[in-house]
Parts: C-alpha cells; sequence; structure tokens
C-alpha cells in the first residue's frame, strides 16, 4: 500500500512537469515558425530590392553606353561643320576672286570698247572713205578683227565669270544651310547628352545610396551567420590568422581599384579586372554561407572560414557551389561576370573580421 501511494504521488509530481515541458515545447515552435516568417519575409524583400538595384544598374550602363556612343556622333558631327565651315571659307575666297576677276575684265572690256567704238563709228559713216590701196585696207581690217575677237573673248570671259560668281553664290546658299542643319543636329546631340550626363549623376547618387543600405544589409547577413556560431572541420587544423600574405588569389586579372575606407564612398575591398569566363577560386578552407544576389553586387558567395573571418565574391555570373556545402582551399566557385567598375567582366573581392572590411592586398600572395 505504501508502495502504491508512493508511485501515486510520483505521478502526481511528474504530471504537471510534462505537461509545463509540452507546453514549453508549442511556445519555442510556435517562436521558431514566427522567426522563419519573419526571415522568409525579410529575404523576398533582399530579392526585390536587388532586382530593382540590377535594374538600375542596366539602366545606368544603357545610359553610360549611350553617353560614350552620343560623345562619338557629336564628335563626327563637329568634325563634319568644320567641314562645312572650312568648305564655306573657300567660297567666300573664290567669290572675292571672281569678283576681282569681274572688276578686272570690266576695265579691261571698257577700254576695248573704248577704243573699238570710235573706229566702228567711223568706219559706218565714211565708208572707208581715205583708204588708199589694199595694203591699207588689210591692216585696217585686220586691225579692227583683232579688236573685234578681243573684245569678243573678253565678253565671253566676262559671262563665264558671271555664271562662276552665280554658282559660287548658290554653292554658298547650299553650304550655309548644310551647316544651319548641322549645327542644329550638334546641339540636338549636345542637349540629349546633357539629359544622359543629368540622369546619370541621379541615378549615380541612388545607386550610391543603395550601396550605403547594401552595406547595412551585408552587415546584417553577416551578423546573423555569426550568431549560428558555425563550428569547422577545418577550423582543427587550419587557421586563418595563420595565412597572412599567403593566400592565393581569387582570380588572375589587373586591380582596377583598392582597398581604400577614407575615400569618398569607401572602398571596403578589390575590384579586379579578368578575362571573360576566368574561373573564381575560394581563398581559403571554408563553408558557403551565402549563394545568392545581394542588392549593390550582383550574384554573390560569401564564406566563413573560422573565428570571424569570411570573404566575400561578388558579381559572379554563375556559381558552382551551394549555401551550407565546405569548400578548399584553391576550390572553383563561379564565373566572373560584368562588373560596372571594371566596364567589363571582372570580381569584386572582400575580406571581414568580425564584420569589418580588412585589406585584401595585406592577406594575398605577392603575385597573381
Amino acid at each position: 500500500m505504501r508502495k502504491l501511494l508512493a508511485i501515486i504521488t510520483c505521478c502526481v509530481i511528474l504530471l504537471p512537469s510534462v505537461a509545463l515541458g509540452q507546453a514549453r515545447d508549442e511556445v519555442l515552435s510556435e517562436s521558431l515558425q514566427k522567426e522563419h516568417q519573419k526571415a522568409d519575409e525579410n529575404e523576398q524583400k533582399v530579392r526585390d530590392l536587388t532586382k530593382k538595384a540590377g535594374r538600375i544598374s542596366t539602366r545606368l550602363a544603357d545610359i553610360g553606353s549611350e553617353v560614350t556612343q552620343l560623345k562619338g556622333r557629336i564628335k563626327e558631327q563637329e568634325k563634319t561643320l568644320a567641314s562645312i565651315h572650312e568648305r564655306e571659307r573657300l567660297a567666300r575666297q573664290e567669290y572675292l576672286a571672281l569678283e576681282k576677276d569681274k572688276e578686272r575684265i570690266s576695265l579691261e572690256l571698257s577700254g576695248l570698247m573704248r577704243t573699238l567704238w570710235p573706229v566702228h563709228m567711223q568706219n559706218v559713216r565714211s565708208r572707208f572713205n581715205g583708204v588708199e590701196d589694199w595694203a591699207m585696207f588689210d591692216r585696217r581690217f585686220n586691225w579692227l578683227a583683232d579688236i573685234y575677237a578681243a573684245t569678243s573673248r573678253k565678253l565671253d570671259e566676262a559671262k563665264t565669270n558671271s555664271e562662276r560668281i552665280a554658282e559660287n553664290l548658290e554653292n554658298q546658299r547650299r553650304l550655309a544651310e548644310a551647316a544651319e542643319k548641322q549645327l542644329s543636329q550638334v546641339n540636338k546631340s549636345k542637349d540629349k547628352l546633357l539629359d544622359n550626363q543629368y540622369a546619370l549623376r541621379r541615378n549615380l547618387k541612388k545607386v550610391n545610396r543603395e550601396k550605403e543600405s547594401a552595406e547595412a544589409e551585408l552587415t546584417a547577413i553577416l551578423g546573423t551567420i555569426a550568431d549560428l556560431k558555425y563550428q569547422l572541420q577545418s577550423q582543427k587544423t587550419k587557421r586563418f590568422a595563420l595565412y597572412k600574405s599567403a593566400l592565393p588569389w581569387p582570380v588572375r586579372g589587373r586591380v582596377v581599384s583598392s582597398f581604400n575606407l577614407k575615400a569618398t564612398p569607401p572602398v571596403r575591398g578589390l575590384a579586379i579586372g579578368a578575362a571573360e569566363g576566368s574561373t573564381v577560386q575560394s581563398v581559403f578552407w571554408g563553408k558557403v554561407v551565402h549563394n545568392d544576389t545581394l542588392r549593390g553586387f550582383g550574384r554573390v558567395v560569401i564564406i566563413y572560414h573560422g573565428y570571424n573571418y569570411y570573404s566575400l565574391y561578388a558579381y559572379l555570373s554563375d556559381t558552382f557551389v551551394r549555401n551550407g556545402q565546405e569548400v578548399e582551399k584553391n576550390e572553383p566557385l563561379g564565373t566572373v561576370g560584368y562588373f560596372p567598375k571594371v566596364d567589363g567582366a571582372g570580381l569584386y573581392f572582400e575580406l571581414r573580421f568580425h564584420q569589418k572590411p580588412i585589406n585584401p592586398e595585406t592577406w594575398l600572395t605577392a603575385t597573381r
């Protein structure tokens, strides 16, 4: 009987504890569900913002390309306009020369007419009175013929000169119209260029604001990863801090811009121009904790290397790894994509310690 009472007592004591444990598990499960739902919502927001940033980047690239094309077009249009102006200058010079010729021809023609006209009138009146012999008649006839021929040639020259002056004036009129039309095209192109440059500046300011918020977003992601306190197998034998100045370069290429936190805006990593299709590799052993698009960085892989060290590889065209995968040093992660900073294929690379950027060039080997 005493034994039975003890069992009943024990059950009475345990029942509330079991019920309390079940209630606590239910509350915890509900809390986790809410956190998961919140995480999903935040992820969707990030995706939406990434798409928006992608559209802005595309628009910026389009505007930048159009600005370059417009500058080239304006250069050609201004070259054409300069050619027209040069032809106008030559036409004016030709006109002045023709006018001088006209004056000369007029003077010479006037002289011939002054000589010819009295003789002609005298011959009309006298019917060649006073001509003593055939020789005198022949001399007078030939002289008059020469005077008439010279006058005729001079009249033809005057006619040709007048026609050339008329052609020149018409040519100048056409050139003036062409110059006016070309100038209008040049100014329209410059107006469009100015509009695009203003649009580019507005969008650049917007992108800079996006980058500031992107940095906050990246910091938040790294903070979340840090809270998970990952323990990696590689941590047991390989410590990131011991490999300073010995890490391999993530991709072969040229450094376009270097780490500079004092710049405006700050440069937190390396911009590396690379050949199209170049493979990007992990600089150290670690775990892939992010493999997705990230606002302001395009397609991004983030690797956690243990002891609060991270590496970030941005603007990838595609990736070969998955979230949660542990990778080796020098393991291929993906290929380079379009990087606006280098205006072509390239990689943006960062190293972080406790979520703060550190200079990658002090960690990478001297050779690339």
